[in-house]
């Protein structure tokens, strides 16, 4: 019996032991851990996030649509020419996966977890943030992109995590002009 309380006194001591150390292992982390440096901006700022840098570049660009109505473009990304559909309704900036590769982006299989509708379906994309994205004279730097599954769409898209970063941008008879 008196083993027996022993015991269940030993257990009681150690839980309160391991929670005494925890406590002031806890409170030292604390100690060193130095006060964030105190800010100028007001308390309900800090929850804001920085809005994305504008376009830049000199003049406005004008693409001439297709006999569809669709606006095509040659568009450097990542230092690779790449031929994509300037596509208002896309909300971002969509690349095959063979474009991609071509511009040296190489999601792992399992980065293809971001659900996304296309024409086709709903399909898994991977996430990827692109450095420069330019069009003729117009740059915008660090633009979220999504890179498709291979067969998942045929021409990359230049979509609005580009095109809001413009200034502006208007269609005017069969003609797209964007402003950086």
């Amino acid at each position: 019996m008196l083993v027996d309380v022993l015991k269940f006194a030993g257990r009681a001591l150690a839980v309160t032991l391991f929670l005494i150390l925890v406590g002031v292992k806890g409170f030292e982390v604390m100690q060193k851990t130095p006060d964030p440096p105190a800010s100028p901006v007001e308390p309900g700022a800090a929850l804001a996030l920085p809005s994305p840098a504008r376009a830049f570049g000199s003049g406005p660009m004008t693409l001439n649509g297709d006999r569809g109505g669709q606006f095509q473009a040659d568009v450097v990304i990542e230092g690779t020419s790449l031929r994509m559909l300037v596509d208002t309704g896309a909300y971002s900036v969509a690349l095959t996966a063979e474009d991609a590769e071509r511009a040296g982006i190489h999601p792992f299989p399992s980065d293809y977890n971001q659900p996304v509708n296309t024409a086709n379906g709903v399909v898994m994309a991977a996430r990827a943030e692109l450095r420069e994205v330019s069009l003729g004279q117009i740059r915008v730097r660090d633009v979220a992109s999504i890179v498709l599954p291979r067969g998942a769409g045929r021409i990359s898209l230049l979509g609005m995590t580009f095109l809001k970063r413009l200034s502006g941008f208007q269609v005017l008879d069969n003609r797209l002009v964007l402003t950086p």
